[in-house]
């Protein structure tokens, strides 16, 4: 799969140092340290060989059907291109294990912000080191909180979702909390029913799976307790996007109680639309994302969204529509919630 092979590979074919790195500018992508992956069929007479080793002609097909500009800017193949290359790290001691956002990675928890050349995070019980490529941190860990992924150990999708919260920060933590209690309701994707949806024991079953599969693992902790039972309090298994999360995390860190997700919402003419957020008592909603997750749908799409938000205003209720870049400030998130809705600042 993806073509994937190491220096020894092909200096045992006779292909030189000097070829391997010319090929890096054309047919060959360097994932870490001695490993590689063949990403065309080169026409150029020296670089013919590494044709002998493509096992996986889809992977060469995304690469035609895309520019390198393209595949640079889309965050699904730079997360793969990561994973890759945690996967196929060749250096590994006895007793790694991968943690926080390596782990993260590895599981496809969906995380913001963090670049394909963030090390590789590892806890040993015995060894720590740095390098460019791996951080290794001495520390142990219950093997109730680790797996297996193939030839991979790593922490367990609760246990990452928690280590999430020290390595990087509390909203980071916060969205992999749902994402994880999310899948573990549902399943690796969401079933085709959800469209008409939540069923109503959905919350509740997931505030069975905190109690279950969270709060073992946070009683666990050796340090931030305290912060995490407070966190897996408040995590909903109905945020569809890290951007709900992140909004329901300021929401929480506002002290904003009342706030119901995915709430139906009706008028004379039937059904109008299913909201991110609601606050029955001030007739408040909240919409994240705004038009940009209808950008591929084009004008119709965006009519649609206008039809719907007139429909609302028309019941009384005040509709705020926030753009990822709002989330990431809690101060701009705030100032533009309570101009827009003061009636919330009771709450």
């Amino acid at each position: 799969m993806y073509n994937l092979f190491t220096r020894r590979d092909f200096v045992a074919a006779g292909i030189s140092t000097r070829t391997i790195r010319q090929a890096l500018h054309c047919c060959l992508l360097k994932l870490g340290p001695g490993v590689y992956s063949v990403i065309s069929s080169c026409r150029q007479p020296q670089h013919r060989r590494f044709s002998a080793f493509i096992d996986d002609e889809e992977w060469l097909a995304l690469h035609r059907s895309r520019e390198t500009d393209g595949l640079g800017s889309d965050f699904e193949y730079q997360d793969l291109l990561h994973r890759l290359r945690i996967s196929a790290y060749p250096h590994y001691r006895q007793h790694d294990v991968l943690w926080g956002v390596s782990a993260a990675i590895v599981h496809g928890i969906p995380l913001f912000g963090v670049s394909p050349s963030h090390p590789i995070s590892a806890i040993n019980p015995t060894s720590n080191s740095r390098s460019p490529e791996i951080i290794r941190t001495k520390r142990a860990i219950d093997t109730s909180d680790t797996c297996r992924q193939g030839e991979l150990s790593l922490t367990t999708p609760v246990r990452t979702s928690l280590d999430l919260t020290r390595q990087l920060d509390q909203r980071t933590g916060f969205a992999a909390q749902e994402w994880v209690l999310r899948r573990s309701l549902l399943g690796p994707t969401d079933p085709p029913w959800l469209k008409y949806g939540y069923p109503e024991e959905f919350e509740s079953e997931g505030r069975n799976r905190v109690v279950s599969e969270f709060r073992p693992a946070v009683e666990r902790l050796s340090v931030g307790r305290v912060t995490a039972r407070r966190m897996i309090g408040c995590i909903d298994p109905r945020s569809e996007s890290i951007a709900e999360s992140y909004c329901s995390f300021n929401l929480h860190a506002l002290g904003i109680t009342g706030m119901v997700q995915q709430v139906k919402l009706y008028d004379d003419a039937g059904f109008i639309a299913r909201v991110d957020f609601l606050d029955r008592a001030t007739k408040t909603i909240i919409e994240v994302d705004g038009l940009g997750k209808y950008v591929e749908g084009g004008r119709g799409q965006m009519s649609r969204q206008t039809y719907q938000h007139n429909r609302l205003l028309a019941l009384g209720y005040t509709v705020i529509r926030f753009r990822f870049s709002e989330l990431l400030n809690l101060h701009t998130f705030a100032t533009k919630l309570f101009t827009q809705a003061p009636q919330l600042k009771g709450r």
